[in-house]
C-alpha cells in the first residue's frame, strides 16, 4: 500500500501514541512492581495495583474522548494530555507513599485513554478509506514492539539505577513518542487541512466527523437497532480481551507441566506471533474483510486452546502459545474493525469509547479469574475451558452482528 506524506505522518503520529500510551504505560508496568513493593515493604499484590487503577483509569479516558477531540484543538488536547501522563510518571519517581503512587496511576490512567485507542482509530479512521486494516493493524502492533523492544533498556536501568529512575526515562520517552502526533496532525477531518481520506475521490460523499454529526431521516434506521448491535459488539469485545490475560500464566502453566523452563519461551512465541499476527490480520482485513478474518483467527485460538488442553509435550505448548498469539489482534484490531463495519465512521466515535471500556475492564478482571480459578481447582484446566467457551461465543456474535448489519443496511 503506497501511503503519501502527509498520511504517512499522521500514521506515524498514531503509532507513536499508542506506543507511550499503551506500550510504555501498560507493557513495562511489570517491571516496577516487585522493586516498588520491596522498597515500601509492601505486598506484591498492592505494588500490581497500580496498573489495575491505572487501566481502569484508561477506560474513562477513553469514554472523555467524544467530548473533547473537536476539530481545532486536538493539538492542545494532545499536549495537555502528554504534560499529564509524562508528569505523572516523573512524579512517580519522588513518591514515598503508595497511596500517592495510587492517585497518580489515575492521572496517567486518565491521560493514556485520552490519547489511546478510541483516539488513535478515530484519526485513522478519518484519514484512511483503503487500507485501513492495514493502517489499524500497524499502529495496534507498536504497543507489543515498544514493550519488546524498550523492556530490556529500562529493565536494565531500574535494576542499576533504581525504579525512580526508571520512571523518568519513561516520561522522557512519553514526550518523544507523542511529540511525532501533536506537531504532524493537521485536523480530525483531512478535508479541513485540504487532504482527502486515503482512497477517498474527489466526489466521493464522505461521512461527517463525529462532532459534526447530523440526524436525518436516513439515520433513524440505524439508530433503532444500534442499542441490540452495540451490546452485541460490547460482549464481543469483553470476551476476545478476556482471552488476552491468559499468557501472562504461561510460565505457571508450564512449571504444572513440569518443563518449567519452557514457561518463558511460550510466552516470547507468543508475543512475536502477537506482533506479526496484527500486520497479518490488517491485510487479510483490507483483502477478504474483517468478518473472515475474524473467524479464521478465533479458529486458530480455539484450536490452541484443545492443544494447551489435551497436549503437554514443550513442543507441543510452545506451538500453542504461538498459535494462542493470535488472540491479541482479535482484541486490538478486529473490536475496531467490528465496531466501524457495524456502526461507520460517522458513529464509530461514540460507539468505540463504549465498546473499549469494556475490553479494558475485561483484560484487568479475567487476569485475576485466572489466578483464581487455578487456586480453586489445583489447575489450569478450567481456565482453558472457560477461555475456549469465551472464544467460542465470541465467534457466535460476530456471525449475529455481521447477519443483522446486513439485514439493518440492505
Amino acid at each position: 500500500m503506497n501511503i503519501p506524506g502527509r498520511h504517512l505522518a499522521v500514521l506515524v503520529g498514531m503509532c507513536g501514541l499508542l506506543a507511550s500510551c499503551v506500550g510504555l504505560v501498560t507493557n513495562l508496568a511489570g517491571l516496577f512492581i516487585t522493586p516498588v513493593a520491596d522498597e515500601f515493604g509492601i505486598l506484591t499484590g498492592a505494588s500490581s495495583l497500580m496498573l489495575t487503577i491505572c487501566n481502569v483509569a484508561f477506560a474513562i479516558g477513553g469514554l472523555l474522548v467524544p467530548r473533547l477531540m473537536r476539530e481545532g484543538r486536538l493539538n492542545l488536547m494532545l499536549a495537555i494530555g502528554t504534560v499529564l501522563l509524562a508528569g505523572g510518571t516523573a512524579l512517580l519517581s519522588i513518591c514515598t507513599d503508595i497511596f500517592a503512587m495510587y492517585l497518580l496511576c489515575v492521572i496517567r490512567g486518565l491521560a493514556a485513554g485520552m490519547m489511546g485507542f478510541v483516539f488513535a482509530t478515530t484519526v485513522l479512521n478519518q484519514w484512511f478509506e483503503s487500507g485501513i486494516g492495514l493502517a489499524t493493524s500497524i499502529a495496534m502492533c507498536c504497543t507489543g514492539l515498544t514493550g519488546a523492544a524498550f523492556s530490556p533498556l529500562v529493565g536494565d536501568v531500574v535494576s542499576g539505577m533504581g525504579w525512580r529512575a526508571g520512571y523518568l526515562l519513561l516520561a522522557a520517552l512519553t514526550v518523544a513518542f507523542n511529540l511525532p502526533a501533536i506537531l504532524f496532525l493537521p485536523s480530525l477531518d483531512p478535508r479541513v487541512s485540504g487532504y482527502l481520506p486515503l482512497g477517498a475521490s474527489e466526489g466521493a460523499d464522505v461521512e461527517e466527523s463525529p462532532e459534526h454529526e447530523t440526524e436525518s431521516e436516513e439515520d433513524e434506521p440505524v439508530r433503532e437497532v444500534v442499542p441490540l448491535i452495540l451490546m452485541a459488539v460490547f460482549l464481543y469485545s469483553v470476551f476476545v480481551s478476556a482471552s488476552t490475560a491468559l499468557p501472562q500464566h504461561f510460565p505457571g502453566m508450564a512449571k504444572l507441566y513440569g518443563h518449567a523452563a519452557t514457561g518463558a519461551t511460550m510466552l516470547s512465541f507468543c508475543m512475536v506471533v502477537n506482533s506479526a499476527g496484527k500486520i497479518v490480520y490488517g491485510t487479510l482485513c483490507d483483502r477478504i474483510g474483517n468478518r473472515r478474518s475474524l473467524l479464521i483467527y478465533a479458529a486458530v485460538v480455539f484450536t490452541s486452546l484443545l492443544m494447551l488442553l489435551m497436549l503437554h509435550t514443550p513442543r507441543a505448548l510452545v506451538a500453542a502459545a504461538a498459535m494462542y498469539g493470535l488472540c491479541y489482534p482479535l482484541g486490538t484490531v478486529s473490536i475496531t474493525m467490528l465496531t466501524r463495519d457495524a456502526f461507520g465512521r460517522q458513529n464509530y466515535g461514540r460507539t468505540y469509547p463504549i465498546i473499549g471500556m469494556g475490553g479494558s475492564i475485561a483484560n484487568a478482571v479475567f487476569s485475576s479469574v485466572v489466578g483464581y480459578l487455578y487456586d480453586f481447582s489445583g489447575g489450569y484446566a478450567s481456565p482453558i475451558v472457560m477461555m475456549a467457551v469465551l472464544m467460542a461465543t465470541a465467534a457466535v456474535i460476530s456471525v449475529f452482528v455481521y447477519a443483522r448489519t446486513a439485514a439493518r443496511t440492505a
